[in-house]
C-alpha cells in the first residue's frame, strides 16, 4: 500500500479517476464538452501538478481555455480540496518526437477569479489538424483503440484496496462541495469502515405488496427494538432488494445512534478474511494474533449484516467460525441480519445447529415486485439519476420487465443511453426500438455462454477473460462480460466474482459501472453490449 501511495503514476491515476467521475456528472457540461475529457491519460503527480497526456493540440487548447474552470474545480475536489494544476503533453505517436509539457501557467492571459498568480500569455493555438481517416482495427481484435484507451487508462480493471480507500476518502470529504458546484452529489462510494453503501436507505427502498412486511421488520431491527426479530433472515431471488435492506438497516442504525458499531460483509469477504487470519504472522510461531484480531473485528460490533450466506455452505471451518461469532453476538444481545437466496431451512451443507439458530428469530421474504411497484421503482431511479423520462416510457418498461429490479434498471439504462448518444428525446417509439430484442425474460443464459461469446467476439480465449491479464483489449472484454452476466443472469456480485477468476465483488461492481457509464458516452461501447446481448439471446432461443 505504501509503495502505491508513493508512486507518482498511481497517485495520478487515482486522482484523475475521481476527477473524471466528477466531470461526467457535471450537469452544466454538455455531452460534447464531457467528451473532451475522455481521451485524457494521467501520467504522474508531482507536488501540486498532475501531468495529463492528451490526444492532440486541439484537445489541449479546449481544456486550457473553454473547460479550464471545470477541470480545475474537479481536480481540486478529487485532491481532497487542495488545488491541483494540470500540465499537458501531447501523446506520442509512433515515429514522432515527444512534445514538451505545457504547464498550467500558460492557461490564459487573465488569471481565473480568485487566483492571484501571474500568468503568462497564451501562445497562439496551432491550427486544427486535418481530418484523419481512422483505419479499422486489425483482424486480431474487435476494438476501437480510443475506447480501449479510455477504459483501461482512466478507470482500470481491478480496483485495488488502496485506491478504493483513497477514492472513498476524497469523494466523501468533497461531497458537499461537489453538490454545491454541480447540483447533486457524486456517486456514493462504499464506506471503508462499515462497508455500507450510503445510497441504500429506507427512503430509497420502494415498498410494495411484495416487500412491505420485510421492510417493516427491517426498520424495527434498525430502530433497535424487536428482540424477537434477532436474528433477522431475509431471503428471496437475486435483484429483489435484499442487499438494499441490509444496507438500509446499517445506515439507519448509524443515524439513530451514531456510536453504533456496524459491519456489513458478504460471505465471500468473511471467508477470505478468516482464511487470511489463519496465516502465521511474520516473526511469530502461530497465527493466533491474526485470529484474535479477526474475532475482535466481528464479535465486538453492535450490528452484523452478512449477505449471500448460502455461499458458506460446505466450508466447514468457516462455518464453525461463524457459528461461534453468531453465538457470541447473540448472547451479547447484538443484532444479526443475514440474507440468502433461500429460507434458512433450505440452506445446503449447513449444520442443523446453525439453521436452528437462524430460525430462532424471524424469517421474511421479498418477492418480485408487482406492476405498481415496478413503476414506482423506475420513477425513483430516473429521478435520482437526473434522467428526464416520460411516464409512458416507464410504464412500458414496467409492463415488459417483470422479474426483478435489476432488469428494470438495465432496460432503463439502455433506453436513456441510446437517447444520450443520439441527442434525441426519450420516447415510447425509441424504447420499443431499443428493447425489442430484450423483451423475452424466460431465456436462460449461462455465465459460461456469456464468457465464451464475449471471448469469440473480441478474438480472445475463455481463459483470457477470467484470467489475471490486464492488457487493454482483455480488460474491456472482461468488463463487458461482467456487465452482461449481471444483466442477463440472476447471479449475485459475489457469485459473478467467483466465476471471473475469484475476483472480489467490489471489483465486479466497479467494472459493471464502467460499462454502464460508458454506454451513455461511447457509441462503440453501446454497440458492443447491444450486439452481444442479441447474439446471446438468439443463441439461447435456437
Amino acid at each position: 500500500m505504501s509503495e502505491a501511495s508513493n508512486d507518482p503514476a498511481a497517485k495520478a491515476a487515482v486522482i484523475w479517476s475521481n476527477a473524471l467521475e466528477l466531470l461526467r456528472k457535471n450537469s452544466s457540461l454538455t455531452a460534447r464538452e464531457k467528451g473532451w475529457f475522455e481521451g485524457v491519460v494521467p501520467e504522474a503527480l508531482f507536488g501540486t501538478n498532475i501531468i495529463l497526456a492528451v490526444e492532440n493540440s486541439e484537445t489541449q487548447h479546449v481544456l486550457q481555455t473553454e473547460l479550464n474552470d471545470e477541470l480545475l474545480q474537479a481536480l481540486r475536489i478529487a485532491n481532497g480540496g487542495v488545488d491541483l494544476f494540470p500540465a499537458f503533453k501531447i501523446a506520442v505517436r509512433a515515429n514522432e518526437p515527444e512534445q514538451p509539457v505545457l504547464p498550467v501557467t500558460a492557461l490564459s492571459e487573465e488569471a481565473p477569479r480568485g487566483d492571484t498568480r501571474k500568468r503568462q500569455p497564451l501562445p497562439e493555438p496551432e491550427p486544427a489538424p486535418e481530418p484523419v481517416v481512422v483505419q479499422q482495427p486489425p483482424k486480431t481484435t474487435h476494438y476501437d483503440a480510443a475506447v480501449v484507451q479510455t477504459f483501461e487508462d482512466s478507470m482500470g480493471d481491478d480496483l485495488d484496496p488502496a485506491s478504493a480507500a483513497t477514492m472513498s476518502t476524497s469523494l466523501t470529504g468533497a461531497a458537499d462541495v461537489f453538490k454545491g458546484r454541480f447540483g447533486r452529489s457524486p456517486q456514493p462510494m462504499i464506506d471503508p469502515e462499515t462497508h455500507l453503501n450510503p445510497s441504500d436507505t429506507f427512503d430509497t427502498f420502494v415498498p410494495g405488496d411484495s416487500n412491505r412486511f420485510a421492510r417493516t421488520v427491517a426498520l424495527a431491527v434498525a430502530e433497535g427494538g424487536g428482540s424477537d426479530f434477532n436474528p433477522l433472515c431475509v431471503y428471496g431471488g437475486s435483484g429483489l432488494g435484499k442487499t438494499h435492506l441490509l444496507n438500509a438497516i446499517g445506515n439507519y442504525s448509524l443515524i439513530k445512534q451514531p456510536g453504533t458499531r456496524v459491519r456489513y460483509v458478504t460471505s465471500e469477504e468473511f471467508t477470505n478474511e478468516f482464511i487470511d487470519s489463519l496465516r502465521m504472522d511474520a516473526g511469530t510461531k502461530s497465527g493466533s494474533s491474526r485470529v484474535t484480531a479477526f474475532n475482535r473485528k466481528y464479535r465486538e460490533v453492535d450490528v452484523l449484516l452478512i449477505d449471500d450466506i448460502q455461499f458458506l455452505g460446505g466450508k466447514t471451518e468457516t462455518l464453525e467460525q461463524f457459528f461461534h461469532t453468531f453465538n457470541s453476538l447473540y448472547q451479547a444481545n447484538k443484532r444479526i441480519v443475514i440474507a440468502s437466496d433461500v429460507p434458512p431451512k433450505n440452506l445446503k451443507d449447513f449444520e442443523s445447529r446453525l439453521i436452528s439458530r437462524f430460525e430462532q428469530g424471524i424469517t421474511v421474504d421479498v418477492k418480485p415486485p408487482d406492476l405498481e411497484t415496478r413503476i414506482a421503482i423506475l420513477r425513483m431511479i430516473a429521478s435520482n439519476s437526473g434522467m428526464r423520462v416520460p411516464y409512458d416510457v416507464l410504464d412500458l418498461i414496467a409492463e415488459r420487465f417483470t422479474e426483478n429490479i435489476r432488469e428494470l434498471e438495465g432496460a432503463l439504462n439502455r433506453v436513456t443511453a441510446l437517447a444520450s448518444l443520439n441527442g434525441q428525446p426519450v420516447t415510447v417509439a425509441l424504447a420499443e426500438q431499443t428493447l425489442q430484442d430484450f423483451f423475452s425474460t424466460d431465456i436462460e443464459v449461462k455465465p459460461t455462454d456469456i464468457i465464451g461469446r464475449v471471448a469469440k467476439y473480441f478474438h480472445l480465449t475463455f481463459d483470457d477473460i477470467v484470467g489475471p491479464q490486464r492488457n487493454r483489449n482483455i480488460t474491456l472484454a472482461r468488463q463487458i462480460a461482467m456487465y452482461l452476466t449481471r444483466d442477463l443472469t440472476s447471479m449475485s456480485l459475489v457469485n459473478i466474482g467467483q466465476v471471473f477468476g475469484g475476483r472480489d465483488h467490489t471489483t465486479v461492481m466497479h467494472n459493471i459501472k464502467i460499462v454502464s457509464d460508458g454506454m451513455k458516452q461511447k457509441q462503440e461501447i453501446y454497440n458492443y453490449v447491444t450486439e452481444l446481448t442479441v447474439l446471446l439471446r438468439q443463441r439461447n432461443t435456437k
